[in-house]
């Protein structure tokens, strides 16, 4: 149980953890780009006002013939007025059929950039930058100047950044996983210490009340046997009250060693090859009396080949009792079936009532200790709220399954899957 409420905890820290490193490597690599973006697009902005001014007082055009070549910046030049081409740049360059193929997503307003994506031939990604902007010769316009410059290394550059960010994220959320289950630890520290206080409390006071009570029993009936002496009709109904308050006394004690021994790892399991039918047959017909009270049908559905599996018998008896007494408590009419069978090397036991059923949000519920769905029945009918959560610790020590389910029909199903070998 500690084991894994520690690793509950462990991996909430480490969610948490994991969660604020993925938004400090975000936040820094968004920041990153947005920082490096907004200074590129403005040194394009003086680059293309620069280029234009040497554009006026000497007809230099923007841009390298090298620059050109490798792609690294280019220019574009149309008249303002009619729209004719003064100056191309970008048709000697290696993405020059990309960049004319977006035409449309260049900036269409002055002293705007923009950023485009393209790819060439090989599905390679490019990154450009494009701005545009008028060269002036005083008023007068004398074009319409178009630059690109390419951004891809810086994009590669980031990858590779950023790859390394997630393998360093990676260690430190390793470290503080690990940091995580060591807080985990101590966290739930003081919870094992009082937690072991309550279970050598609860053994010492069941094992305590052990022999008292016993000893009230037998001289319940000590009393109830002596014919040598007259009592009255009232003496009498309280000496049977006593003896049926005292049984049920000695039942909660013996449930609450039983989990008192299984919480500190000394409740053994008797392996043995145990016939299937014989210990449903046995519980069967040890509380037939008991449905018989209330009307209910007990039928069972075995099959007609015999049926075994490797478990304690004593311990799969109690499993079964506690699951037909519980659907010959809650149920008020109708039959109760137990069937069961093999399927993949896994036995499949169910106990069908159709009682009053269990309420969706309780399914779960009903196997925590002393939990009790309908608290005003369950007090009526003497129980504890120790059944079910014994019945599902004898499913567990069987290394099986036990869930329930509604039935549309009314009532509800148990079914238990139990392997068949003790391997």
């Amino acid at each position: 149980m500690f084991n894994k409420l520690r690793l509950k905890l462990t991996l909430i820290y480490t969610g948490i953890f994991t969660l604020l490193v993925v938004m400090i490597v975000t936040g820094c690599v968004v920041l990153l780009g947005h920082s490096v973006l907004t200074h590129e697009k403005q040194q394009l902005r003086d680059l293309i006002i620069h280029e234009g001014e040497e554009y006026v007082y000497n007809r230099e055009l923007p841009v390298s013939n090298h620059s050109i070549e490798v792609g690294r910046e280019l220019a574009y030049m149309l008249d303002p007025a009619s729209g004719e081409l003064l100056h191309d740049q970008i048709s000697g360059s290696p993405l020059a059929e990309q960049l004319f193929a977006v035409r449309s997503e260049w900036p269409q307003n002055d002293k705007k950039v923009k950023l485009l994506t393209l790819r060439d031939s090989q599905n390679k990604l490019w990154i450009y930058l494009g701005g545009r902007d008028q060269v002036m010769d005083g008023d007068n316009s004398l074009a319409t100047l178009y630059m690109f410059k390419d951004l891809s290394d810086y994009y590669y550059e980031e990858q590779d950044e950023l790859a390394w960010l997630v393998v360093m994220s990676l260690f430190f959320i390793c470290c503080g996983a690990g940091v995580g289950y060591y807080l985990a630890g101590r966290s739930i520290k003081p919870i094992q210490e009082m937690f072991k206080r309550q279970r050598e409390f609860v053994a010492d006071a069941s094992h305590e009340l052990r022999t008292p009570l016993t000893v009230m029993g037998i001289a319940a009936e000590g009393i109830e046997s002596d014919t040598d002496s007259t009592f009255s009709e009232f003496t009498m109904d309280t000496l049977q009250t006593m003896r049926i308050e005292i049984k049920r006394m000695n039942n909660l004690v013996s449930r609450l060693l039983n989990l008192a021994r299984n919480d500190a790892g000394v409740l053994d399991v008797k392996t043995e090859l145990v016939n299937v039918q014989d210990f449903i047959e046995t519980t069967a017909k040890a509380l037939q009396p008991l449905a018989s009270q209330k009307d209910l049908k007990l039928e069972m559905q075995l099959p007609m080949e015999q049926l075994l599996i490797w478990g304690d018998k004593v311990r799969l008896e109690q499993l079964m009792t506690i699951l037909v007494d519980n659907a010959i408590k809650y149920s008020l009419h109708g039959r109760i079936t137990i069937s069961a069978e093999l399927y993949k090397q896994q036995l499949i036991i169910k106990v069908d009532d159709e009682g009053i059923g269990i309420k969706p949000e309780e399914t779960e519920r009903i196997f925590e200790r002393f939990y009790r769905a309908d608290k005003a029945r369950t007090r009526a009918e003497g129980g504890f709220g120790l059944g079910l959560p014994i019945a599902k610790l004898i499913v567990q020590q069987h290394r099986g399954m036990i869930t329930v389910q509604n039935k549309k029909s009314g009532g509800t199903c148990f079914t238990i899957v139990l392997p068949l070998t003790n391997q």
